[in-house]
């Protein structure tokens, strides 16, 4: 048989396939992972924001876009970091569509193939009933919006795999999610690029994603360009998301799970009330157990917990410990909670006998965490729950006391205040510490540049944008229904700002309640004085909150990831790339420029009232994470 009949051939089975899809009713695309499709009307979420005058180009993104022509998909990549794409399979028929199946080949070209195969998720959607409190231009407005990313393996699309009863299948509409009307179900792609040189060498490697549903199958051919380079296997960027109590109060399975998914996708975690056991004597003497601490632990401080040894068999960070750690301490405070070590109220702390039971606690812990911790590689930091963004002198007064005495018995440390602090706090409490997690309210880069200078490593911390005052309520940048972008800009803006790194609260606030309730904080003010005159309530989506609990929907595993975490994972990766082309380039010049071709000047003073702060255009986003790409790619090679 000729190559042209093989030609000929293949031509009409590919007609064969559109026609008999055509009369199913239903068809297949692939969209960026920078937007969201709203799975009833099919609308591109992003395109929704009106936050600023024609801040998003309203195209028809389903039938090409950025990353698709209509016939193929084309990404563009490095070794050690992940790549990302929508399927969406869309049903223009009345009928239920049953038994999906979706398989993706693993990446290949003639000379290799990659041994990590691709991650596939189904997008899980959640109501926005209620715009975020105070946020009426920038809110993406009331509708469903894709969030959650649930492994497909724990979605039954094969019959002969299910025992029993169906509790999962793999339906459009959704036989879990009871979304009325749907039209739409979305899968993402996540694609790990392995770390060795060997194992994706530079050139151009081929996938086909599959959709079958009954005797009809629709492709789509995937092309993956690698570039010349690789992103550092260690976290060095070391964002961080911060959350009290919700980390040591898990299951140690669940707790596992939770770390190695977080290090996936390049974010760091802390929990400050992880503590050894201990026992203060009347007379004195101190004795702590650490055997449970260390048991529990040190597989996270050393590594352990992210190589195959625990079933972290590729990705991010392999066999590196956690970037950052809060250490155990804490004082008596604003939330009226006994310090660790307790050495009572403001009025006798400083005694001399409590002076010496603090600062010989300090010593233990220093001493017995030298031979855990590198801090050469995990950040230690102090940080006082008791003292949370306390904005009074008395407070500042204890900053600096308690500052003083880290800086002498534990120098490793950041001793690290959270909050808005004014000029009159910082001058009092400067010397003090070494870390500052700086709301965003009042992160004015003018002011910040005198205690970078200081060497006061600087945190962005708390919301992205600022209609008013009043969102600086929160000390979380994560929202549903507000752009997807600001979770990719933050590690823009730190970039811009040389700021240190960049720290959100909240890691699974409200993570069982949030697969059906989005609101992961909703309050009302009791007191008149308490309220703003135009919201005298408060609901937040997804605020504090970038992942899913297990054991919620049927079938469901394992913690699942949101999408807003895997576009925060974007920006750190794409930080990277900011900090190797100026390495390579010996200065920042061309990386400036492409990121103030996006960000703006955001936060501080002058961001109030003013939305425009950087681009909302997410295709400009991804065009330009390509040039950073590019431009390294071109650098190695003449290196070479």
């Amino acid at each position: 048989m000729n190559a042209l009949k093989i030609l000929l051939i293949l031509v009409l089975v590919g007609r064969i396939e559109v026609s008999a899809a055509d009369k199913a009713g239903w068809r297949i695309s692939i969209i960026p992972s920078s937007i969201r499709v709203d799975p009833v009307s099919n609308e591109i979420i992003e395109q929704k924001f009106h936050g600023i005058t024609d801040s998003v180009p309203k195209l028809n993104l389903l039938d090409k876009n950025w990353i698709y022509n209509g016939d193929q998909v084309s990404l563009y990549a490095a070794r050690g970091e992940y790549i990302s794409f929508q399927l969406i399979i869309i049903n223009n028929a009345v009928s239920t569509l049953q038994g999906i199946s979706v398989d993706m080949t693993s990446f290949n070209n003639e000379d290799s193939h990659f041994k990590i195969p691709p991650e596939l998720f189904l997008e899980w959607a959640v109501q926005v009933k209620t715009p975020s409190t105070g946020y009426p231009r920038a809110s993406l407005g009331k509708g469903w919006y894709p969030d959650a990313l649930i492994p497909l393996k724990y979605i039954q699309s094969d019959s002969s795999k299910v025992k029993g009863r169906w509790v999962y299948p793999f339906n459009l509409p959704d036989f879990n999610n009871r979304i009325d009307g749907q039209r739409s179900i979305i899968v993402w792609v996540d694609q790990y690029i392995p770390f060795d040189y060997k194992d994706a060498k530079p050139g151009t490697y081929m996938s086909t994603i599959s959709v079958t549903i009954g005797d009809i199958i629709q492709k789509i051919p995937v092309c993956l360009n690698i570039w010349n380079f690789g992103l550092p296997n260690e976290n060095v960027f070391k964002a961080s998301i911060q959350q009290e109590g919700f980390l040591s109060s898990m299951d140690e399975e669940q707790e596992l799970a939770v770390y190695q998914l977080f290090k996936r996708n390049r974010v760091s975690l802390m929990d400050p009330t992880y503590k050894p056991d201990l026992d203060i004597s009347k007379s004195g003497d101190i004795n702590i157990n650490w055997n449970s601490f260390d048991n529990r632990l040190e597989k996270y401080l050393k590594g352990d917990a992210f190589t195959k040894t625990y079933n972290y068999n590729y990705g991010p960070g392999y066999g590196e410990p956690i970037e950052t750690f809060a250490l155990p301490f804490d004082v008596y405070g604003k939330h009226g909670t006994a310090g660790w070590p307790d050495v009572g109220k403001p009025d006798v702390e400083r005694n001399s006998v409590n002076q010496a039971v603090y600062t010989k606690v300090i010593q233990k812990v220093h001493d017995h965490l030298q031979t855990l911790i590198n801090p050469q590689k995990t950040d230690l930091t102090v940080y006082l729950n008791g003292l949370d963004e306390s904005y009074f002198p008395e407070a500042w007064n204890r900053m600096v006391y308690y500052g003083d005495i880290f800086k002498k018995k534990y120098p490793e440390a950041q001793f690290r205040v959270d909050g808005a602090y004014s000029e009159e706090a910082m001058s009092i409490i400067g010397k003090s510490i070494n870390a500052w997690a700086s709301h965003t309210i009042n992160y004015n880069i003018d002011k910040v540049k005198k205690y970078q200078a200081m060497g006061i490593k600087d945190w962005l911390y708390g919301p992205m944008l600022y209609e008013s005052k009043v969102n600086s309520w929160v000390g979380s940048s994560t929202f549903i229904d507000l752009p997807l972008i600001n979770d990719r800009a933050i590690s823009w803006s730190c970039w811009k700002y040389r700021t240190y790194s960049w720290l959100s609260w909240g890691i699974g606030a409200g993570w069982e309640s949030g697969w059906y309730d989005p609101e992961s904080w909703k309050d009302f003010f009791k007191e008149e004085s308490e309220s703003d005159s135009e919201f005298t309530y408060r609901k937040f989506n997804g605020n504090g909150s970038l992942i899913y609990k297990p054991g919620v929907l049927p079938n469901v595993k394992e913690p699942c990831p949101s999408i807003r975490l895997k576009t925060m994972r974007n920006g750190v990766q794409e930080y990277e790339y900011m900090r190797l082309l100026a390495k390579l380039d010996q200065n920042s010049d061309r990386v400036d420029q492409i990121v103030n071709e996006i960000i703006k000047q955001p936060f501080g003073d002058k961001s109030i009232g003013n939305l425009d702060v950087w681009s909302y255009d997410s295709e400009r986003w991804d065009q330009n994470r390509i040039k950073l790409g590019k431009l390294i790619d071109q650098s190695t090679r003449k290196k070479q």
